[in-house]
């Protein structure tokens, strides 16, 4: 079941750009930033990031609501039709963390967002190319299907980075981005 169209205008001038590690969420969120001339923020970047996951391992669904509503309303602070916000993360990624019926009751900042997805060999080999902890196999697996199920849920669109290079997917999800904003494509 999808979200009513008029529930995605309760935050403008705003598109999140969301998915699993490993996906190209950050590099095309940076490219289509910098070349809409759009703000770029991290809401779960910094110390965010693992506030975010200490509340989720504490297994206190008021608190990963709490924590994520905080950060993403933080960020987008001054987002204007003269200055567009593109988030490195979104809502999913809370959603990603609690109970799907908790999240559709009670998450109330609603914005428009985008899945980049990929799947399992090609987060896996994207991430292998990094210096990060790894994690298991089953635990990717989990997060690439999790993000994807509430992606198709909630009625976003998905862009799959798995075969396409990082020109194609930012272009594809760029024209996406502005579509949700409403803003005329140049060229």
């Amino acid at each position: 079941m999808g979200l009513k169209a008029g529930s995605w205008q309760s935050v403008p001038h705003v598109v999140g750009i969301d998915g699993h590690d490993g996906t190209g969420k950050t590099t095309i969120a940076k490219n289509i930033a910098l070349r809409l001339g759009y703000s770029y923020r991290r809401p779960f970047g910094a110390d965010a990031g693992p506030e975010l996951a200490r509340a989720a391992a504490s297994g206190d669904t008021d608190l990963v609501l709490s924590v994520g509503a905080r950060f993403l309303a933080l960020a987008i602070q001054g987002a204007t039709k003269s200055a567009p916000v593109i988030l490195d993360r979104s809502w999913l990624t809370v959603a990603s963390l609690v109970d799907d019926g908790v999240f559709r009751e009670r998450w109330t900042l609603w914005i428009p967002t985008i899945l980049c997805w990929a799947d399992l060999p090609t987060t896996l080999d994207r991430l292998g190319q990094r210096d990060e902890p790894e994690e298991s196999t089953a635990y990717h697996l989990h997060y690439i299907r999790r993000y994807r199920e509430i992606a198709e849920q909630l009625g976003c669109a998905i862009v799959d980075t798995s075969n396409q290079g990082e020109e194609v997917s930012t272009e594809f999800t760029a024209r996406i981005v502005l579509d949700l904003l409403g803003a005329p494509a140049n060229g």
